[in-house]
């Protein structure tokens, strides 16, 4: 997954990991009209475990979803499941440009991750970017006062993407690790927050092994510091099974409480495509369930669902058409806004548009209530702790991707640290 910081309306979104996946969607159909061909079901094309997870996904979903290609998407009714899928964690992320100027839905939250801090090469934390200056903000100070009243946990997410921090924290792991971890205890304690959020997006193998240690005598000192504060980490799709990735899940798992699978940004290089696609033939978010789910107990994991697309410039109308030059990430709220009709791709189970701008054709891929929806489905296939969200003020508060990340329950609420 690539680890480049995207611009949206000038400000920062979440970071993932297209170029690592390569052609991780391939089974995208490319660039030809179909309008009217028939697919086979997504469930047909995955292994067993998969097809079986996407087939009860699909049926827990009360939406009749298209299987014609070209098919208007489908909205969100108000019953949209079944029945009401299993009590599960919901997980947003509030950055820092957020703060005071949106407020989160705290009843439907179990936690919220404040985003986020920055790390230095010798563990400790950057007090000079605005993510730091921003804890003493008063605004801050009551999102987090406002999320405790309604049963929230609120993490304290540590970001860096740095090579060179990274590498510097990973070739130095026992004195760095500790650092980092009472640097994050003092600001714990002062800003009333429940844990901390890992958010530290290498791409190295030979860093593999250091940053596996780092996360130990990290996680070792915290826990010394605070024993009831909570440590997730945010990982990419690929990680489970990956030998050459960065993060060694496998050897993880005894240092923290919860990975946050960052499952988005999975597009085709230089395709129009999905990012968060639920099924398709080559990668996809049950794909990285399955995997995950094989090497780490289902109940610590969090699939990360994206309130962000993407629009590409094209070569054609046609889905799965050829880009011509970069995407762009747009939010859901403004996808929304643009008003284009909405059209649902059968093979990802994703919706997307298409237009012309400047006489130029434009296709935006990204998520709606009716794929989350079918993500939140799929996490309880396997079982997981929940869902999450990169990131809530992008959603313009539409109340239905509420109920898609929910459905159908109260949200699960853990005890606050210290209680």
């Amino acid at each position: 997954m690539a680890s480049t910081r995207r611009q949206t309306a000038a400000r920062l979104v979440f970071c993932a990991f297209a170029s690592v996946l390569g052609c991780a969607g391939c089974g995208i159909l490319g660039a030809a009209p179909a309008t009217t061909t028939q697919v086979p079901s997504p469930a047909q094309r995955l292994i067993p475990v998969e097809r079986a997870a996407v087939t009860r996904a699909e049926a827990a979903v009360a939406v009749k979803l298209p299987t014609v290609e070209g098919s208007p998407a489908p909205n969100l009714g108000p019953a949209p499941f079944v029945r009401p899928l299993r009590a599960h964690q919901v997980v947003g992320f509030l950055p820092y440009w957020d703060v005071g100027s949106f407020t989160p839905d705290y009843q439907s939250l179990t936690a919220l991750a404040y985003w986020a801090v920055g790390l230095g090469t010798d563990g400790s934390l950057d007090q000079q970017g605005a993510g730091y200056s921003t804890l003493t903000s008063a605004a801050l100070g009551l999102d987090i006062s406002q999320a405790h009243a309604a049963g929230d946990r609120v993490l304290l997410t540590v970001f860096s993407q740095s090579p060179s921090v990274l590498h510097a924290v990973a070739a130095h792991p026992a004195t760095a690790g500790p650092r980092l971890a009472r640097d994050v205890a003092a600001l714990l304690h002062s800003g009333a927050f429940d844990g901390v959020d890992l958010d530290l997006e290498g791409n190295s193998t030979p860093d593999r092994g250091g940053f596996v240690r780092f996360v130990a005598s990290f996680s070792r000192t915290l826990r010394t510091l605070g024993p009831t504060w909570s440590i997730m980490l945010d990982t990419y799709p690929t990680s489970a099974l990956d030998p050459l990735g960065f993060f060694d899940v496998k050897a993880l798992i005894a240092y923290v409480d919860e990975f946050f699978v960052m499952a988005y940004d999975m597009q085709v290089p230089g395709v129009a495509s999905a990012t968060a696609p639920l099924t398709n033939a080559t990668w996809s978010d049950a794909i990285t369930l399955a995997q995950y789910a094989s090497v780490v107990p289902a109940g610590r994991i969090v699939l990360g669902i994206p309130l962000y697309g993407y629009d590409f410039p094209s070569m054609s109308r046609f889905d799965g058409a050829a880009t011509m030059g970069s995407p762009l990430a747009v939010t859901y709220a403004e996808i929304v806004a643009a008003g284009h009709k909405q059209i649902w791709d059968p093979v990802t189970e994703t919706p997307w548009t298409v237009f012309k701008r400047d006489g130029k054709w434009h296709q935006t891929w990204f998520d709606d209530p009716v794929s989350i929806a079918l993500k939140s489905a799929l996490a309880a296939q396997f079982h997981c702790a929940g869902v999450g969200v990169w990131e809530l003020g992008m959603s313009g508060s539409d109340t239905a991707i509420t109920t898609a990340l929910l459905g159908g329950r109260a949200p699960l609420k853990l005890p606050l640290a210290g209680t």
